[in-house]
């Protein structure tokens, strides 16, 4: 460009024409010139924004951004990214001002919305949050995963089941940050933790100019105490990141996500690798699992408990978001190629840090399901096929910010989680939790008949409430005039059955019909009216 610009002022200049015109015009030239290098220079720096961006550095990315924007340079791509890194920085605030400026944008495109939804919802500002996710939705038709319920609904639900978890926070915690927490023997909690160590070399992540994360253990005196923490397995630390961890139920097994080397584009993929007991004593040889693709990370193992499947998230094609949920199964001894968890778990979001305890229960951290804000936490359970819907944990364990690595104790009535709540010591920190009353589900299920016909009635209006006036759920039965939903075992629900033209019909169920993890059958008639 600058170099056809130079030909056209040397042909300008051998023109005889050198009058005031002529002048005028070559100052035009001169200035287009300035502009066009101007505009070359802003080109570079972009580029250079989009490389930081892209290799995780969204501090020198940010200034980049901010930088080409001073300059006038208004684009729309400019405005996203800067929101984009402030959102990975965790300044919500900050995301909030710039998405909002994108989205005056005619060019805006479906993520900037949901982006936008996340962090108003972690600014507690969650009717304007809800038009934009609703609006996400629009675009993407994607189911709103509500339970049925409006946003409004599903909201006075979620706050309602407040006093189910006493939370504590841990004494192991530093200025830092600590989460990814494991029990191993249920003696030893291991974490992850990005504290300073001993060592005078100091490797910082470019992300956010932090040191990398360790591995360290402390050992559990009681539910809340734990002693000093000191590295955990200082002979496998890499330079990058390591854990968080996950041990297989007779803790002669690890599953530990780490960085692997940067790829040719200069971005770190994450992989999952084995580490075994032998007399003993953890070996330092690490074995990488058959998992991974070339150019995705797979991250967060969870092993269950009889070591038969194993957990963990990944961003490899095919999947529903950017983080999804896939399991492996042993046969044979070896692991089978990865199976989605699918759409009603897996969202448009992120959904990461599995934990599968003792009763098949199986918890994560979500972004992309509706909550509190931030990442919530979230439980689904075992069935014959798959995994019924997600469970929001509610108030005490979720809160408006990141909640989310939560595991349970062998006894199954507590455990630990990590959160950059507010009224911690850095910014992840661990914390300890105890149920105050049994999370326990009852699964309710029928089939629905035309009392004339004996036929099965379908799109039956299927609405929860608890304590009478509180909205759990809402559904239709199926073509084949089935329903089913998992409940909390200990509340007491009224459904009413509708449907145009027919008898209403209500239901109570009390925690004394209802078992941990049983199944209740109802069967009912429909009468026309």
């Amino acid at each position: 460009m600058q170099r056809k610009h130079a030909i056209y002022i040397k042909n300008s200049r051998s023109s005889s024409c050198w009058n005031r015109s002529g002048l005028t015009g070559v100052f035009l030239i001169l200035l287009l010139l300035v502009s066009s290098a101007d505009m070359t220079g802003q080109n570079r720096l972009l580029k250079k924004a989009d490389e930081a961006y892209s290799e995780f550095n969204y501090n020198k990315a940010l200034k980049r951004y901010q930088r080409v924007a001073s300059k006038g340079d208004s684009r729309y791509h400019v405005t996203k990214r800067i929101a984009d890194c402030y959102r990975q920085l965790n300044m919500p605030t900050h995301a909030v001002e710039w998405y909002e400026k994108a989205i005056a944008f005619h060019d805006v495109d479906a993520e900037t919305y949901y982006h936008l939804g996340l962090a108003l919802r972690t600014l507690k500002r969650y009717e304007e949050s809800d038009v934009y996710l609703d609006r996400f939705h629009t675009i993407m038709r994607t189911h709103k995963p509500r339970q049925g319920l409006s946003a409004e609904d599903y909201l006075y639900h979620l706050r309602s089941d407040s006093g189910r978890f006493s939370v504590s926070h841990l004494n192991i915690n530093s200025s830092y940050s600590e989460f990814g927490p494991a029990l191993l023997d249920n003696k030893e909690l291991v974490f992850s933790s990005n504290r300073p160590g001993k060592s005078y070399i100091r490797h910082l992540d470019t992300r956010n100019n932090q040191p990398f994360f360790d591995l360290y253990s402390a050992k559990v005196e009681n539910a809340t105490q734990l002693s000093f923490p000191h590295p955990f397995l200082p002979g496998i630390k890499t330079g990058l990141n390591d854990g968080p961890v996950s041990f297989t139920s007779d803790g002669q097994q690890m599953y530990i996500t780490r960085n692997i080397d940067e790829n040719p584009e200069g971005v770190s993929e994450m992989d999952v690798f084995v580490v075994r007991k032998r007399e003993g004593k953890w070996q330092k040889t690490l074995s990488s699992l058959p998992l991974k693709i070339k150019g995705y990370s797979i991250a967060h193992p969870a092993i269950s408990p009889d070591n038969e499947r194993l957990y963990f998230s990944s961003d490899m094609p095919g999947g529903y978001g950017g983080m999804d949920l896939y399991y492996s199964e042993r046969r044979g001894g070896f692991l089978s190629q990865p199976v989605n968890l699918g759409p009603h778990i897996n969202t448009p979001g992120n959904e990461v840090f599995p934990f599968i305890d003792s009763k098949g229960r199986l918890f994560f951290a979500s972004d992309g399901l509706p909550g509190l804000g931030g990442l919530d936490i979230f439980v689904v359970l075992a069935m014959a096929e798959g995994f019924s819907n997600p469970h929001n944990l509610g108030p005490g364990i979720n809160s408006p910010y990141d909640d989310f690595s939560l595991i349970w104790n062998e006894a199954n009535d507590g455990g630990y989680f990590a959160s950059n709540r507010p009224g911690g010591m850095g910014e992840d920190d661990l914390y300890a939790f105890k149920a105050q009353s049994p999370l326990t589900f009852t699964q309710v299920k029928g089939t629905i008949t035309n009392e004339t016909t004996g036929q099965p009635e379908e799109d039956v209006s299927i609405s929860v409430f608890k304590n009478e006036d509180i909205p759990v759920a809402s559904f239709e039965s199926d073509e084949d005039g089935f329903f089913s939903i998992h409940l909390l075992s200990d509340e007491t629900y009224t459904v009413r059955f509708r449907k145009r033209m027919m008898q209403p019909i209500e239901k109570t169920i009390t925690p004394d019909e209802m078992k941990a993890f049983g199944i209740l059958n109802f069967s009912f008639d429909l009468a026309p009216r």
